[in-house]
């Protein structure tokens, strides 16, 4: 400990977390009340970590008496869960809000070259707009006035990303390989259709949320830092990996077909444990034709899984591009077949799915009547009494209705049911809508959107009612 830190005592340190905005006063004072005046620093600390006023992070900084660093963007910063190529990623929250979010700070070398922060900022922005359950959403993107740091913020995703999962697993079966790669694929597409291409497509960069959805990240900053002077160890990898690809196949920088063949690469791994591509440091190595000629063909052996699959991949890691899938939305109708040929004759059609709905009901009465009614229609049956926990899981995994009772849970549950309803409108999403209204609140459907799959029942309600409705919207071609 420093002689800085060895001044710091428990009222000090109170005094500071108070000062810097960690905690309220009438929060300070309750910690007192548990742990005495006379409590010591270490005890002081405990009390608030377990309370959740501090993290770690904000207790170390306090201890070496910072008063800042604690805020970014108005987010405030509460653990480190990364570090990368272009910075330090940090688990956050709004104070304003509650809402957990990802911060990326890049690192400062980054800002000496105002051309290149002038295309970050311009090119978040248009990131900003990127709307798909598979990609990870930016919420914002911008300079922090106090410590000149340019930093992103994201949407958090609980879970972790794929090489950490395959470092625990090893590899994945191959259902669970194509669920993800389809979804990988599926982020790619709409993002190609909104003229943008991905660059930097590696595990880290695939996000795989506890529930087990995988979300892109990192959308076109490859692009724009990878070519920045600076140590090789701090070079961004797979840029020099695109590189030699692009070279080897003599196609110009930013041909979509390069992400196709890397998501390939990322396919090979999670089916076969090991990457195909052999690993080097090596800057010219890496550029070398040889590298992406020499790639081993997965073996029968090590990979138990019909023909298409092996097929698929092969078409995806074809050397030539013209071989290759040509886009991500050909790539993910692929996808598609082969999965279907996994699961036989029944995965034809919408029968082959389970259908998910979620129930926002707060009345421990009605939430049995209403999911059992539903299950036995053969739906997967997702209830909750907080509307919040209905947007996090669509925005997570989207399901293919939503069921909000106005009656019990308030206006909440209206604006929700908006937003998640106009989320899915925007994202091209088939979700169906059910909202229940008393006869006092009535007078609220002129506040909701008018959609094909989206009904407002209104008064006493029959659980056959609500079933019949949901399942007609549920089937609506829109």
């Amino acid at each position: 400990m420093s002689e800085r830190e060895s001044d710091i005592d428990a009222p000090t340190l109170a005094q500071m977390a108070v000062r810097v905005g960690l905690i309220t006063d009438p929060q300070m004072r309750e910690i007192w009340e548990e742990v005495g005046r006379s409590a010591d620093l270490g005890t002081l600390l405990r009390a608030l970590e377990r309370k959740g006023h501090l993290t770690p992070l904000q207790s170390g900084k306090l201890l070496k008496g910072d008063t800042e660093g604690y805020f970014l963007g108005g987010y405030r910063l509460l653990y480190k869960i990364a570090s990368g190529s272009f910075g330090r990623v940090y688990r956050a929250d709004d104070p304003r809000s509650g809402r957990v979010v990802a911060v990326k700070i890049l690192r400062r070398r980054w800002s000496e070259d105002k051309q290149r922060i002038d295309l970050f900022l311009r090119e978040g922005k248009v990131g900003m707009g990127l709307r798909h359950p598979n990609i990870v959403e930016i919420i914002a993107v911008n300079k922090d006035p106090t410590t000149n740091q340019y930093y992103l913020v994201m949407e958090f995703v609980e879970g972790g990303n794929l090489r950490e999962l395959l470092g625990i697993r090893g590899k994945l079966e191959p259902r669970e390989s194509l669920k993800l790669l389809e979804e990988c694929a599926a982020g790619l597409a709409y993002a190609y259709s909104q003229g943008l291409t991905h660059r930097d497509i590696k595990m880290t960069n695939i996000l795989v949320s506890s529930i087990g959805a995988a979300k892109l990240v990192d959308f076109g900053l490859a692009k724009i830092f990878g070519s920045a002077p600076g140590a090789e160890e701090e070079r961004v990898e797979r840029t020099v990996d695109y590189a030699g690809l692009e070279k080897a196949t003599n196609v110009k920088s930013g041909d979509v077909r390069s992400d196709i063949y890397f998501l390939g690469c990322v396919a090979y791994h999670m089916l076969s444990g090991a990457s195909p591509i052999q690993w080097t440091r090596d800057k010219h190595q890496r550029m070398n034709r040889h590298r992406f000629l020499d790639v081993k063909p997965m073996s029968h052996d090590e990979v138990q899984a019909p023909g298409g699959v092996f097929q698929l991949v092969e078409t995806m890691m074809a050397l030539e591009p013209s071989q290759r899938y040509q886009t991500p939305a050909q790539l993910v109708d692929a996808i598609k077949a082969v999965r279907r040929d996994m699961e036989g004759p029944k995965a034809d059609g919408q029968a082959a799915r389970q259908k998910c709905v979620f129930i926002v009901e707060s009345d421990p009465r009605l939430q049995d009547p209403i999911r059992d009614k539903f299950k036995e229609m053969g739906y997967r049956v997702l209830l909750a009494g907080d509307p919040a926990r209905a947007l996090d899981r669509f925005r997570q995994q989207p399901y293919d209705g939503l069921v909000v009772d106005v009656r019990t849970v308030g206006e909440d549950g209206l604006l929700l049911f908006e937003r998640i309803m106009s989320e899915a409108a925007r994202q091209h999403i088939h979700c169906a809508g059910v909202i229940l209204l008393s006869d006092e609140d009535a007078e609220w459907q002129s506040r909701i959107t008018q959609r094909p799959t989206v009904a407002v029942l209104v008064g006493r309600i029959t659980s056959k009612q609500l079933t019949r409705t949901l399942e007609e919207l549920v089937n609506h071609p829109e």
